[in-house]
């Protein structure tokens, strides 16, 4: 199935992924673009970090597939035309928050600056005075954007909470938009045109396909 949705004033073409059976393995590579500059005089080194360069890509795996299986994924995969077209993928280990989310949190704009290619999220709406309502590693997802909170998160007494997230935002949020933390997923493409499927003795079908986060 496909949709159009709106990402930063762009139509995006979004392709919707069969939901059973689901990934098999998932690997998720996280990049950061940095420049190292070593004096040959001193041996002294400048490290340059590019802001929004970071990104997220990976290689998704399927089980073996059964015939109508099999069918209805490859449909999906060439519905994507190669890098053109956008899907939506999470990570089926965490599809839940660890820490204690509570409240009904959302972007609080006049928390602080928030730009793109930063890493700092303002937001509201917690369950106030509450311990480790995020911890390390939990996921949340701004509009279709899919992040990683990197560290442990408290409220404070009126329900306000900041949090540090990998990658960087790509669009600015906007107030109010609510952070999605059960079943976040990001937007993601092919990472390249090629897609391959094998099929054996057995009559099952294999396939594996690798990602790139969209920018």
């Amino acid at each position: 199935m496909i949709s159009t949705i709106t990402v930063a004033g762009n139509s995006v073409t979004l392709v919707a992924l069969p939901d059973k059976p689901g990934l098999r393995s998932v690997e998720f590579n996280f990049t950061d673009a940095v420049a190292i500059v070593s004096s040959p005089f001193t041996g002294a080194t400048q490290a340059q970090q590019w802001p929004g360069a970071d990104m997220w890509s990976g290689t998704m795996t399927l089980p073996p597939l059964t015939q109508a299986q099999a069918d209805a994924w490859i449909s999906a995969l060439m519905e994507c035309r190669g890098m053109a077209n956008a899907i939506q993928i999470g990570d089926p280990l965490k599809t839940h928050p660890a820490g204690a989310a509570g409240g009904a949190p959302v972007v609080n704009a006049s928390g602080g600056a928030m730009a793109i290619g930063t890493t700092t999220l303002y937001t509201h709406g917690w369950t106030p005075s509450k311990f480790r309502v995020l911890l390390p590693g939990d996921y949340v997802q701004i509009g279709y954007r899919f992040h990683r909170n990197l560290d442990v998160v408290n409220t404070d007494s009126s329900g306000n909470a900041v949090l540090s997230l990998f990658p960087s935002l790509r669009e600015v949020p906007t107030d109010g938009e609510v952070l999605i933390l059960n079943n976040p997923r990001g937007l993601f493409r092919l990472a390249q045109n090629k897609r391959t499927w094998s099929s054996d003795v057995t009559r099952l079908t294999r396939m594996s396909f690798p990602i790139l986060e969209y920018r």
